[in-house]
């Protein structure tokens, strides 16, 4: 029997080489790019990643290539905070009307919103638009959901961290009917205690742009991991290999990768796509994780998770405290200082890694 295919949301780094590589993938080892996101111009809204600075012009261009492609287009207007003028009417009337010049004149079809408030107000605005459930809406219970099921999602993406809790989504997806996206390679900490101070930092400096001073949150998030490695492991990502076991909930599944170079979109792309992964994990994760690996050269070679019955017992193990069976996969498989092709690349050494005939 012909496996039902899997439909994926890819993410527009606002490098158009890097959608030229999802247009090549559109259609890929029989499952499909349904969706490309991405981010509008930061006059109208910032969103939970620091992308490049894109003008109107570049965004009309990116939303109308996406199109010819078949492929729709999702803007992504989610943000945790939007200082004192959030909801005031000159800055909801700036966006409704920017989100009205994008549907009538560019066809624009799916929007991503973290704020029911908000969504509850695009909903009556904008009838006809889908409305997909920010994964920064912190949706983790039957009754959040419904909330924002209430408000106008017809699309959950559920806070990452019920990824594992295969009940709690099977309950979310009963109890709404909306259909639900899963995302995939976040590599955030487990029920991380610096992540709605880091979204809130992140929506505003998407939108206000400028230089950075330091990276405080993510190198907290580095000192965690180090100290204690089977953190690693109780982070919440999706092997490519385990997508399939998720059946019952979802076929449709969302890529991080808004703020990585074109390399990385197109490894992880095409990783997920395929279904398996045989390089190192960490070159497919993204946030803090991947972060970990540019810095510190640490690997897990994704492989020897096969060895450890991973998906059944990371589905039914505590991810909170010291369990064993994450301290057991962190002193068998973590290595550091170990170069991978993946590495080279995101970091434009990508002669570098043909010179040394590194394939993974």
């Amino acid at each position: 029997m012909k496996k039902e295919a899997l439909q994926f949301s890819a993410p527009y780094n606002n490098d158009p080489a890097s959608l030229e590589d999802l247009f090549k993938l559109k259609k890929y080892h029989g499952n499909e790019i349904s969706e490309i996101y991405l981010s509008g111009p930061q006059e109208y809204s910032g969103s939970g990643r620091i992308t490049r600075e894109i003008s109107r012009d570049e965004f009309f261009s990116s939303i109308d290539s996406i199109h010819q492609h078949g492929i729709r287009a999702n803007l992504v207007i989610n943000t945790t905070c939007g200082g004192r003028e959030w909801y005031s009417k000159a800055s909801l009337g700036s966006l409704f009307k920017f989100i009205q010049e994008v549907q009538d004149k560019h066809n624009l079809k799916a929007l991503t919103v973290a704020n029911p408030i908000i969504m509850a107000e695009i909903r009556n605005a904008f009838p006809e638009i889908e409305i997909s459930a920010s994964v920064l809406g912190d949706i983790d219970s039957v009754e959040k959901a419904e909330v924002f099921r209430e408000a106008g999602a017809s699309v959950i993406t559920p806070d990452v961290n019920i990824n594992r809790n295969l009940d709690m989504l099977k309950k979310i997806k009963d109890a709404t009917g909306a259909r639900i996206k899963l995302m995939l390679n976040e590599g955030c900490l487990f029920r991380c205690p610096f992540r709605k101070f880091h979204l809130n930092y992140i929506s505003h400096q998407s939108r206000e742009l400028g230089p950075v001073e330091g990276d405080a949150l993510f190198a907290k998030c580095s000192q965690l991991t180090l100290k204690n490695l089977s953190l690693l492991f109780k982070s919440c990502w999706i092997r490519p290999e385990d997508m399939r076991k998720y059946s019952d909930i979802t076929n449709y599944f969302k890529i991080v990768g808004r703020t990585r170079p074109a390399s990385f979109v197109k490894r992880t792309t095409r990783a997920y796509m395929s279904e398996e992964w045989d390089g190192d994990l960490l070159d497919i994760l993204s946030s803090s994780l991947n972060k970990l690996g540019l810095e510190y050269g640490a690997s897990v070679r994704n492989k020897d998770l096969n060895r450890y019955d991973f998906f059944n017992k990371a589905t039914t193990a505590d991810g909170a405290g010291q369990n064993e069976f994450y301290l057991q996969l962190a002193t068998d498989l973590v290595h550091f200082k170990v170069l991978t092709r993946g590495k080279l690349e995101d970091l434009n050494m990508t002669e570098t890694a043909d010179n040394l005939k590194i394939k993974y």
